[in-house]
């Protein structure tokens, strides 16, 4: 749904702006897709030829200043043509899902890369330049999809769609969507598409479902509206994303409960050793802390730049780096995340990339990384292998890091497989109570039953640690704490009640005259 009066508003302008002849220059979008019809023929001999002559006239749409899809595709047609003509026939296949053609024509695209790239650093074979080979192929169906464009159209438009960085097959289906919903509402407009056919010549494609003109309608609207605002960079221009706020040292400790020194330390041991493992009780913030450990190190909040999965015991190869998965008429080979996620770290190497992994230790490491092993070490980043399933080399960029997370209270896990031990640093994430940012957070609060709840549970903190059957790694977290504006003894009651005591149960199973003393101590405090 979007603001349809907004529109109509826009198409005043837009009408007069043609009238005056001052976008006949912009009459190159249906020349470029009627040179296309005329010339496209996938079983022609001369593949690469052939796709030239399709590609003559799109100009800027596939070229510019930093971006150079149609020449990429071009060059690796004449290295590789049946190679990349079977990718044209798999991306205009229409009785697939939209975004799984896209996705793989761009992997299909780094593979050729790797194999026929002589150094080049990038194949930009993006979401705009393979929407637009799909617009070309069925101009009555596709639209030309620009991140920056479609997201501004949005804004403008007040429209209920949402596009986010990095939300790739989110943002592709709401585009088509949202332009669906434009085209039907140029249709209404008879002024419109009157004067539009006025002057479409014969070197232009006719346009009879307006897809062409709903592509240059939200073309105009994010180049000339609002006034005021700044324009969206591209999704991928190229294939960086746009940073949604600059995050520095002193950002992360006013959210982390970490001292200055420790945050250094930090920083310093997964920069050399590219893997960390932050172990940790349970409350402690690993997951908040190793988020925002990116941000730091990356110096803003890039979402596009952070990828996170979580490890369990089916967790396999397949889903981290490739296999073999079903599809209608047998099997297909699909990229894992990982796989994806280094190639796109690979295509930005000025840029430092993050892959998350929660549970780490829960997963069976040499069954998930299989040769990754050997590459994701320090002093093996960059280097080659040869994987196992496509026969093609692949390496591990070094601008690449990789945090895990591990529970130090899960008993059920306290082997840690050796492989893991020797290719991840191990850093302790301990309970933040005494650092200056919760200090200060507590103050905030302002409230003496918290004050004192919390010295109790530093007193806990101690037995914990010095019970021998424990240790300091079964503590319990600042987290539990954390994220209120105003402090509430319902709010409290329930920390103690539904986290802190049953987790206490499960340490002192055996000792019920231990549990009953804490027990009476932390609820003491609500007295």
């Amino acid at each position: 749904m979007f603001d349809k009066f907004r529109l109509r508003d826009i198409l005043v302008k837009y009408k007069q702006d043609l009238v005056s002849a001052h976008r006949d220059n912009e009459k190159y979008k249906w020349e470029a897709v009627k040179c296309f019809q005329d010339n496209w023929n996938v079983n022609e001999t001369d593949f690469a030829d052939m796709l030239t002559r399709s590609l003559a006239k799109t100009y800027n749409l596939l070229s510019s200043m930093n971006n150079f899809p149609a020449r990429m595709i071009t060059g690796f047609a004449k290295t590789a043509p049946e190679e990349v003509r079977s990718m044209f026939i798999a991306l205009f296949d229409e009785s697939r899902d939209i975004y799984e053609r896209i996705d793989a024509f761009k992997m299909q695209s780094s593979v050729l890369l790797e194999k026929y790239g002589n150094g080049a650093g990038q194949h930009y074979q993006y979401e705009n330049a393979v929407s637009t080979y799909l617009w070309l192929r069925y101009p009555d169906k596709y639209y030309i999809y620009k991140f920056g464009e479609i997201k501004a159209v949005a804004d403008e438009l007040n429209s209920s769609y949402r596009f986010r960085k990095g939300a790739y097959a989110d943002n592709i289906r709401n585009f088509y969507r949202l332009c669906d919903e434009i085209c039907e509402e140029l249709k209404h407009d008879t002024e419109l598409v009157d004067l539009i056919k006025s002057r479409l010549t014969d070197t232009c494609y006719p346009d009879p479902e307006l897809k062409t003109l709903t592509t240059d309608v939200c073309f105009y609207i994010s180049r000339y509206y609002p006034q005021e605002s700044t324009s969206v960079p591209d999704e991928e221009d190229i294939h960086s994303e746009t940073l949604t706020g600059i995050y520095t040292k002193h950002d992360f400790l006013e959210e982390v409960y970490m001292t200055e020194t420790r945050y250094e330390k930090l920083v310093a041991v997964l920069r050399n050793k590219k893997n960390i493992i932050l172990q940790g009780a349970p409350g402690v913030g690993k997951t908040f802390t190793a988020k925002r450990l990116a941000y730091s190190m990356m110096g803003v909040k890039d979402e596009s730049r952070i990828e996170f999965v979580q490890f369990h015991q089916n967790y396999s190869y397949e889903d981290l780096m490739m296999g073999y998965k079903p599809v209608k008429d047998g099997f297909e080979l699909k990229y894992g995340i990982f796989y994806r996620f280094c190639r796109k770290a690979a295509d930005q190497p000025d840029k430092d990339f993050f892959f998350i992994i929660d549970e780490i230790n829960r997963g069976n490491m040499s069954k998930i990384f299989g040769e990754l092993l050997m590459l994701i070490e320090r002093d093996y980043r960059g280097t080659k292998a040869t994987l196992a399933y496509n026969g093609l080399t692949f390496s591990v960029p070094e601008n690449l890091y990789i945090i895990g997370m591990m529970n130090t209270a899960d008993r059920s896990l306290a082997m840690i497989d050796y492989a893991l031990r020797r290719r991840f640093s191990f850093f302790e994430i301990e309970p933040g109570f005494d650092t200056d940012g919760f200090i200060r957070y507590q103050k905030k609060l302002d409230s003496e039953t918290f004050n004192e709840l919390i010295s109790r549970v530093k007193e806990l903190n101690r037995e914990i640690a010095s019970d021998k059957s424990l240790g300091k790694g079964f503590c319990i977290g600042h987290s539990y704490f954390c994220g209120k504006d105003i402090c509430t003894e319902d709010w409290l009651h329930s920390v103690v009640d539904f986290d802190i005591l049953p987790m206490l149960s499960e340490y002192w199973f055996d000792d019920a005259v231990k549990l009953r003393r804490w027990e009476n101590i932390l609820q003491g405090v609500f007295q």
